[in-house]
């Protein structure tokens, strides 16, 4: 099912470069034989004054929206970025670079590379009272038919530090132990999981048994 669904995302995208909807506000195609970095688009903001408050004020170098109207039942993407190494090219390929820089030793606030955020309303709005996450995914490793990733998540020589106390490559301590208790840790089948024990706070083996 999942490489049908993959499938059908590159259909999609390539039926794209062919059927085109209204003419976007503003596109670029950029071609570059000099040396050098090479931007399709830069964005630079520099909040130099703001609230008294501390936390109040957002600055986002650029924020990317893509909604579906009642009634249209089709794919959104926020963004879509691809790093192509094509035939003849031999380069490193990074799809997405997400990056926090620190330059102050005396910021104690979170410094979150990526952010995957589940929402059922606009910022503000009213709770509806349902959570509406069925088959919700905050990262999906997918790929064409024919290939596919070697390692599916790797930590190089300094990803994991920390000045005191022990990193943690994952980390459930917020959560209470009778919610850890809930989760599947791993579900390595539909029927076969590795579960928490809140009681005995051990790590089990759980086999669910064929209903009758």
């Amino acid at each position: 099912m999942k490489g049908e669904v993959t499938s059908t995302l590159w259909v999609m995208i390539m039926a794209a470069t062919v059927a085109r909807a209204d003419p976007p506000p503003y596109f670029s195609i950029y071609s570059t034989a000099q040396p050098g970095y090479a931007y399709g688009f830069g964005a630079s903001v520099l909040r130099s004054g703001g609230s008294l408050v501390p936390l109040r004020d957002f600055t986002v170098a650029a924020q990317l929206s893509a909604r579906n109207g009642p009634g249209v039942n089709q794919w959104a993407f926020g963004a879509a970025t691809e790093a192509w190494a094509m035939p003849g090219s031999r380069s490193i390929l990074v799809g997405l670079e997400s990056a926090v820089i620190n330059e102050e030793a005396t910021n104690t606030y979170p410094k979150i590379a990526n952010n995957a955020v589940m929402k059922n309303r606009a910022d503000g709005q009213t709770d509806p009272g349902s959570p509406m996450n069925a088959n919700s995914i905050a990262y999906w490793i997918t790929a064409q038919p024919g290939t596919g990733f070697e390692r599916g998540l790797v930590f190089d020589t300094d990803s994991l530090v920390m000045r005191s106390g022990r990193p943690a490559a994952i980390d459930l301590s917020d959560l209470p132990d009778d919610q850890i208790g809930q989760i599947d840790l791993i579900r390595i089948r539909k029927d076969v999981s590795l579960r928490y024990d809140p009681a005995t706070k051990q790590l089990v083996l759980h086999v669910a048994q064929p209903k009758n």
